[in-house]
């Protein structure tokens, strides 16, 4: 027998132990070391099958365990699998669930929805579930393509978030709730400032009548005195309170408007005037010799802020003085007031914006509501600015703030009209006064509190002289702000001054 016959003969006997030895598992007892290249390829082949059966075993207990509700569906919605949380959740069994389709846990609003999110990217969704008992589920869901068994298919992990959700609905219901009592208490406010304005303005007006026009003796004006100051600082507390109500429910808006300027200057300055005067103080004004004939501001609400603003440095100023400035920085304007008065003491100016806080007087308590800087400063933010302060105790305080970007108009006019608004001139008026018993009605009106008869009256009388034209239109424009007692102070003050 050739060399290469016998070679060829033992090779098939050990190939036919080798065989044998496997069948009878006796490999390792027969197997040498230049005999494992026969068996390494299904050696190979058997770890892999462990390790593939490990992981599908793995994959399904952190499958089931998850609190997640885990579907795999296919590309048009049915259930191909599941995990234990489903049925626990929903309360379906294998069977039912294994025959429905993803469209089945929801109600028929959403379908369209989702059948187009599964046509569509991955993604997260919030939806409703149904469950068995049509309870329902709100659920936060991640849609991410897979693959299941050599088919495309939709991983679903849904998340319950029905407790958070009741409580955004509990937060909204709660949020709704609470600006339906802001907008009511803003119009109890609004029509309780009205329904107690009018009979106010009756007791304001009366008492000017008796301390002006009747002969009193000095305890009888001094309990008349008491009434009429007691009505002015109800009605300013009135008008503080409506105005906070309404800041604290967020429904003051700011209107920026066309304004025309020299006449809302010079209705600042006739009213400064008028109060210092009664204060028996200075009054002193620094308008630029040109000033600009229109800006674009919130009329209504710089007036407010600019008497705020003066009526309590007049107020906390008992010797000396209170100056008024105009000052105009390129696309800005700085109104400034100054005053003599008590100052604010260092423990108290991290306080001054607060509301209800009130300037404390070490010689005398001062009346007040203590909303007015607070108004002011919100009032301020509102219109983009911001209200600064400068004060030394016992010498006096000055306050300021820039409105930016309100020119409207490069137009300028003179001003030198302005200037006669100081104190130290009590024998010009910066307006025209009607004669002495078109002045006496006004006065007639507010001591009823007639608002609308002092407005038809205005345009009945409105275009009898035109050199009165300005006098009314300042009276309308208060009128229409129910600012009585200023029209009654101002009035009283060309009276007194002898105008006929």
């Amino acid at each position: 027998m050739s060399t290469d016959c016998i070679e060829l003969q033992k090779k098939l006997e050990k190939t036919q132990a080798i065989l044998a030895a496997l069948h009878q598992g006796e490999l390792d007892a027969i197997v040498r070391s230049d005999d494992v290249a026969l068996i390494r390829n299904e050696e190979i082949v058997r770890n892999t099958e462990y390790a593939l059966e490990e992981s599908r075993n793995n994959f399904q207990l952190l499958f089931d365990t998850l609190d997640d509700l885990l579907f795999i569906i296919d590309i048009k919605g049915n259930i191909k699998h599941f995990n234990m949380a489903v049925q626990e959740v929903l309360g379906y069994s294998i069977n039912e669930l294994q025959s429905m389709n993803f469209l089945d846990l929801h109600k028929k609003e959403e379908h369209c929805a989702i059948q187009k999110l599964l046509k569509g990217e991955s993604q997260i969704i919030q939806n409703e579930l149904i469950k068995k008992n049509n309870e329902i589920i709100y659920a936060e869901t991640r849609f991410s393509k897979g693959a299941w068994s050599q088919h495309p298919v939709w991983f679903a992990i849904v998340r319950d978030i029905s407790i958070r959700k009741q409580a955004e609905l509990e937060m909204k219901a709660a949020r709704k709730a609470a600006e339906e009592a802001d907008q009511a208490k803003t119009e109890f406010f609004a029509k309780m400032t009205h329904e107690l304005r009018t009979p106010l303005n009756g007791i304001l007006g009366y008492s000017q009548i008796l301390i002006n026009k009747m002969a009193l003796n000095d305890p009888q004006k001094k309990a008349v005195s008491v009434i009429k100051n007691s009505g002015e600082y109800l009605l300013g507390l009135i008008n503080d309170l409506l105005d906070f109500s309404t800041l604290e429910a967020q429904k003051m808006d700011i209107y920026l408007e066309a304004v025309d300027f020299p006449p809302l200057i010079q209705y600042i300055c006739e009213m400064g005037a008028i109060q210092a005067k009664q204060k028996k103080i200075g009054f002193n004004v620094d308008i630029p010799g040109k000033i600009p004939e229109k800006i674009n501001t919130d009329e209504k609400r710089l007036q407010q802020i600019l008497l705020n603003l003066l009526g309590n440095a007049i107020k906390y100023t008992d010797q000396g003085y209170v100056r008024f400035s105009v000052q105009l920085r390129d696309d800005k304007i700085r109104f400034c007031i100054q005053d003599t008065g008590c100052g604010i003491a260092t423990d108290q100016k991290q306080f001054i914006f607060q509301a209800f806080n009130r300037i404390k007087d070490k010689n005398q308590q001062k009346e007040g509501t203590g909303l007015g800087l607070y108004i002011s400063q919100k009032l301020l933010h509102m219109m983009g600015s911001d209200l600064t302060f400068e004060s030394t105790e016992r010498k006096g305080t000055k306050v300021w703030f820039d409105l930016d970007t309100v020119f409207k108009s490069k137009t300028t006019i003179k001003s030198e009209h302005l200037m006669s608004c100081e104190q130290d001139s009590d024998t010009h008026q910066p307006l025209t006064y009607p004669p002495r018993h078109l002045l006496d009605l006004i006065l007639e009106f507010t001591m009823s509190g007639d608002i609308q008869g002092i407005l038809e009256w205005i345009d009945l009388h409105m275009n009898d002289d035109p050199a009165y034209k300005p006098f009314f239109q300042t009276i309308k424009e208060m009128a229409l702000d129910y600012k009585i007692t200023d029209i009654q102070h101002m009035i009283e003050g060309s009276v007194m001054d002898g105008s006929e």
